[in-house]
């Protein structure tokens, strides 16, 4: 199996990258819609380098009683009123796609004006294709993220012999690093012609 390591700083910067694509797009949303959990994060940078302060956040389900894995995912926590608003739906990874489809077929029913999606990576396993991505992988790849370590982890933990040794191995390729300033500073030139 392999394997694709995000660091902190790499995924600030990919969540960057993702918001310039949205800017250089047009789009204008008004609310950001998290899917949780691991859309968390990056819909939090996100909002905060588009300027969107109205932010939701959904769950889908997946399994179903006894364990059994649903056909389609369950939406949960769907926001209410966002009737004639422009959404941004933010996850970090599309696998197949079944997650962020299920989300905007339920999301559509309230009537927004527009709903577009955004993920970090996608996956060529993907049946549904995000409006907006960071990484499109050329080869399927299992995706640890910073802050969710210990949850990709514990689901790969009967595939490991030492999994102790698993996860410092993780934890060294995902060391937290310093914040890419530089990321930073191109942006503010860019959006607001600053000099520095």
């Amino acid at each position: 199996m392999e394997f694709e390591y995000v660091s902190w700083s790499k995924a600030v910067t990919l969540c960057y990258r993702l918001a310039e694509k949205i800017l250089d797009s047009g789009y204008e949303p008004d609310t950001i819609v998290a899917v949780l959990r691991g859309g968390v994060v990056p819909a939090l940078i996100i909002s905060d380098y588009l300027g969107v302060e109205e932010f939701y956040a959904v769950r889908a389900v997946h399994w179903g009683i006894g364990s059994r894995k649903l056909s389609k995912p369950v939406i949960k926590q769907l926001p209410k009123g966002l009737r004639n608003r422009k959404l941004l739906i933010v996850d970090e990874v599309v696998d197949t796609g079944l997650t962020l489809q299920a989300i905007v077929d339920e999301l559509v029913k309230q009537k927004p004006l527009e709903v577009k999606t955004a993920v970090l990576h996608v996956k060529p396993t993907a049946k549904y294709i995000p409006d907006y991505y960071a990484v499109k992988l050329s080869e399927w790849k299992w995706v640890f993220y910073p802050w969710s370590i210990m949850e990709t982890l514990s689901s790969l933990k009967p595939r490991y012999g030492n999994w102790k040794k698993s996860i410092m191995d993780v934890m060294n390729k995902l060391e937290v690093q310093k914040l890419d300033v530089d990321v930073i500073v191109k942006s503010l030139v860019k959006r607001y012609g600053l000099v520095i």
